[in-house]
């Protein structure tokens, strides 16, 4: 992995989360990015079939990325730069698509240079939390916390439970539990069970559960050819009998979990650029 891109990653991870929304944490995501894509110009394209309906292609350097979606990826300069404006300015004004777009072009970007550089998935995980939480962070004005003290749990030893973000805007008020990952594969249950530890402790509807997530998508290793692990009725499953996920979130969101939104049991399932009017609206519903 490059030097200064692993230096940029080193002080990212340091942030806490109570800095998490703050312009200083916008402008070290942009300037990972735009290392991440100096690293990229030296790399090869690889254009991939795919069964998904959607196109793709790959970046080729020590090692192959994982696949980008052509759609979402913005590959003009001139336009990322604007983008990255736009993105260390809050992402004012713009609509459900654009904030999907610069979302997915900035994440997939370090991912990219992560992976053709054969570095571990984890950081590219703790890169996307980050970024995620950067954004919703500054969305609500609220700073999150990263875990829960458990009430069970004795004074002189105190017990808490971890997770990714939680938004607290008022004492009695609504709040939002926000797991966040790159790929779900067999994890997803994860998200479902500390929003039902959530709700076990605060009462249910306290935390909103809101769920973000990259993509489901991999190449396979025989064939080349781009696939989607999808496993919707496990999702369901989850949804009926552990607890109810509001918001499901995705950059690059399977078909299959899309028509979740119309099933019964019925799982919101949507692109991430609705989170920033959506978020707002769960914190403040009765």
């Amino acid at each position: 992995m490059p030097e200064q891109l692993s230096r940029q990653y080193e002080l990212l991870k340091k942030t806490p989360a109570s800095s998490l929304g703050e312009t200083k944490t916008a402008g070290q995501i942009s300037d990972m990015a735009l290392r991440s894509r100096q690293i990229l110009q030296h790399t090869e394209r690889v254009p991939l079939t795919s069964a998904t309906g959607k196109n793709y292609f790959s970046f080729l350097g020590r090692q192959q990325s994982r696949p980008i979606n052509i759609a979402l990826y913005e590959n003009n300069e001139r336009e990322f730069a604007g983008m990255l404006r736009r993105f260390r300015n809050g992402l004012p004004n713009n609509d459900a698509d654009a904030v999907t777009r610069t979302t997915y072009s900035i994440a997939y970007s370090v991912f990219a240079a992560h992976d053709v550089n054969d570095v571990g998935r984890k950081a590219s995980a703790t890169f996307f939390e980050i970024l995620i939480g950067h954004i919703v962070a500054r969305a609500l004005g609220i700073a999150p916390r990263s875990k829960v003290l458990l009430p069970e749990s004795p004074p002189e030893d105190p017990t808490y439970l971890p997770t990714d973000f939680l938004f607290d805007p008022a004492p009695r008020g609504r709040k939002i539990h926000l797991p966040i990952k790159t790929s779900t594969r067999e994890r997803a249950v994860q998200a479902w069970v500390h929003q039902l530890v959530l709700e076990r402790i605060f009462s249910a509807g306290r935390y909103r559960g809101v769920l973000v997530v990259a993509s489901e998508t991999k190449r396979n290793a025989r064939t080349g050819e781009v696939i989607e692990i999808c496993v919707p009725g496990q999702l369901q499953m989850f949804q009926a009998r552990v607890c109810e996920m509001s918001r499901v979130y995705y950059l690059d969101p399977p078909r299959s979990y899309l028509l979740l939104a119309t099933s019964d049991p019925r799982i919101e399932v949507k692109t991430f650029g609705h989170a920033l009017s959506e978020l707002p609206q769960l914190l403040a519903a009765g």
